[in-house]
């Protein structure tokens, strides 16, 4: 039964394949822990990161300084943007954020939006997803255990030229 709903979603996300075999992510509208307001139309256009994090998640956590690295590098490109999701409520994102600040807009309870995101066949944090600005995922790691700012620093440069 599991293995069967795994398949499902699997394939659910897959066959959302537009020209060219990119996948597109789903449409989206959140609202960010800091009451932004964060959907689909509003980043088309623009280059976006997604991580998909936890706050016990040790790789989550030792991503997030160069992750902070890119916020800075392009705090002043209104053309790039950086979304976290968790899974986990407002209170415990947020006690996790004054031990570990993590600079991007950060979305709750978003396990139901995180889950369509899943390009393998298990959910695996962190997961890092590069959107280009006709919202395609033009990157995705999961479980990275090397460095990250070169490589999401390279393909935003290749999106917003």
């Amino acid at each position: 039964m599991i293995r069967n709903a795994i398949v499902f979603t699997t394939f659910f996300f897959l066959a959302s394949c537009q020209k060219n075999n990119m996948l597109k992510v789903p449409e989206f509208s959140f609202n960010s822990i800091d009451g932004h307001h964060i959907n689909s139309d509003s980043i088309h256009g623009d280059a976006t990161v997604i991580c998909v994090w936890a706050t016990w998640c040790g790789d989550c956590i030792r991503e997030i300084p160069e992750l902070n690295e890119l916020v800075t590098k392009y705090a002043n490109n209104n053309q790039v943007n950086f979304i976290a999701l968790s899974d986990e409520d407002e209170a415990t994102v947020r006690k996790s954020l004054k031990r570990f600040p993590f600079n991007f807009q950060h979305v709750v309870n978003s396990k139901s939006y995180s889950d369509q995101l899943i390009t393998g066949a298990v959910k695996h944090f962190p997961q890092v997803v590069v959107i280009d600005d006709d919202l395609n995922v033009i990157y995705e790691v999961t479980e990275n255990k090397g460095k990250i700012f070169n490589v999401l620093d390279s393909h935003i440069q290749d999106i917003i030229k």
